[in-house]
């Protein structure tokens, strides 16, 4: 009895452990100046393909030419709703015409992913991740999650944790626009 109380106790070190490895190198590439915030990158978007909520097939690669905020959240996630109305449908009614938007529903039952939309009354195109592959081919560590894609299709910069209105106006004037 007394070495399986051990095991347990052992297993359950192991899992801390891993999991502050797994927080300490996530937050070893946190900007120090903006939390939840990557450094800036290059790197190419991928060109992993995705379901749009109309059930048309799309791509990052089809908006190319415009710079993409892409914004992963779900009916499921406090910050998430909050963000959406107050931070997401501002930014986008103030910048939609420069920038475009794309909301990525994680893994998510689709009416009620539908039902938070018509409740906070968001504009942008939308798509969903079913099984969070996109989100984690990303980066995701947090919800909401947020990837900043330029012009050309690069990712310069990801964003854990929820957004203020004057935090994504000012993250999109920064990276997006010139």
């Amino acid at each position: 009895m007394r070495t399986s109380s051990n095991r347990t106790g052992r297993t359950h070190l192991a899992v801390v452990a891993l999991v502050l490895g797994m927080i300490a190198a996530a937050c070893a590439g946190a900007a120090p100046s903006t939390p939840g915030a990557t450094d800036r990158t290059t790197e190419a978007a991928p060109d992993t393909s995705f379901t749009m909520f109309d059930g048309r097939r799309a791509s990052f690669a089809d908006y190319r030419g415009t710079p993409l905020v892409v914004n992963f959240w779900a009916s499921w996630c406090p910050s998430c709703i909050a963000e959406m109305g107050a931070a997401f449908r501002p930014a986008q009614l103030a910048l939609g015409d420069r920038v475009a938007f794309l909301g990525m529903n994680l893994q998510d039952e689709r009416s009620q992913a539908s039902a938070l939309v018509e409740r906070t009354a968001v504009l942008f195109d939308l798509a969903e991740d079913p099984d969070g592959s996109l989100y984690l081919e990303l980066g995701g560590l947090g919800m909401p999650f947020t990837v900043f894609i330029d012009a050309d299709g690069n990712i310069v910069r990801r964003h854990d944790g929820a957004l203020t209105e004057g935090q994504l106006v000012d993250l999109i004037e920064e990276l997006l626009l010139p």
